[in-house]
């Protein structure tokens, strides 16, 4: 049986994913040893499905039927690190205007989604992954970077639908195809 990587994702504005390449750019200089998000990949994960059958990609669809979001405003805004800045694991830039928003979709979608047998999140924190960290190398000159962003804002853009992505894993990075769009009202 056929699955698919799936996920759910808002989309960034070109000249977002453009600033925010920009502070990837300016991490793989630091010598951090950090595997940084290419531009074009960059978005808001609100749900990762994991490997999902094929056959089953309409019916989570159809799961969102009578989700109603409005459309809204989204700011990238400050850089930081998860789980914490000891052990970084993961770097980002987060959500100011719109994080309440962004919130709210998650919830709905984490409620739809429970209705077709989907874990619920455990705790969501909007943000938009800027790279992984693989190693403490040059840890000091990334924690340098994410200060000197902390409240660097990286663009707003107009959220207007959630977008189900099929993720394939290739040796030179991760290849998104979109699978169904959802659009705001």
């Amino acid at each position: 049986m056929e699955s698919v990587r799936a996920f759910f994702a808002l989309e960034i504005s070109d000249d977002m994913r453009r600033r925010i390449a920009d502070l990837g750019k300016e991490v793989a200089r630091s010598g951090a040893d950090v595997k940084v998000v290419e531009a074009e990949n960059l978005h808001v994960t609100m749900k990762f499905l994991g490997e999902v059958p094929a056959s089953k990609v309409d019916e989570i669809a159809g799961g969102l039927d009578g989700m109603r979001v409005r459309r809204f405003e989204l700011e990238a805004r400050g850089a930081g690190a998860f789980p914490d800045r000891r052990m970084i694991r993961v770097m980002w830039v987060g959500i100011g205007k719109g994080a309440g928003e962004v919130t709210e979709v998650a919830r709905k979608l984490d409620y739809a989604l429970g209705r077709l047998g989907f874990p619920k999140e455990k705790r969501f924190v909007p943000h938009i992954t800027v790279g992984r960290v693989r190693s403490p190398k040059n840890r000091e000159a990334l924690l340098s970077i994410l200060d000197s962003h902390s409240q660097t804002v990286f663009g707003t853009a107009l959220v207007d639908r959630l977008v189900l992505k099929k993720s394939t894993l290739t040796r030179s990075g991760p290849v998104y195809t979109d699978l169904k769009v959802f659009p705001f009202e």
